[in-house]
């Protein structure tokens, strides 16, 4: 079965920029999995919570589809989470001294 974790690891023709990305997305849904199942609930449950199609959950869940950010948020926001911006202070500093 396929997962994020394989994106992950089978990406090396992937720009260093789309690789950084994927690897985020794939944290994200990897938490948003964990959520579900630490409340209990199936992707057919999240489904109907959420107004997306079971096939959709599955899909994401499995790495099949790469998910839209308004499609992680529904999500996160659906099981009791939220998305913030917070600031890297190690980047921020290696941006000052580039």
């Amino acid at each position: 079965m396929r997962n994020w974790d394989d994106v992950k690891f089978n990406s090396s023709s992937v720009p260093e920029e789309e690789l950084r990305a994927l690897e985020f997305t794939a944290m994200l849904v990897a938490k948003i999995i964990l959520r579900r199942k630490e409340l209990g609930m199936t992707q057919t449950q999240l489904a109907e919570a959420t107004g997306l199609k079971q096939s959709a959950i599955a899909r994401i869940e499995s790495a099949k589809s790469i998910p839209r950010i308004d499609t992680i948020q529904i999500l996160a926001k659906t099981l009791g989470m939220k998305l913030d911006l917070i600031i890297d202070e190690e980047a921020a500093t290696a941006m000052a001294y580039a």
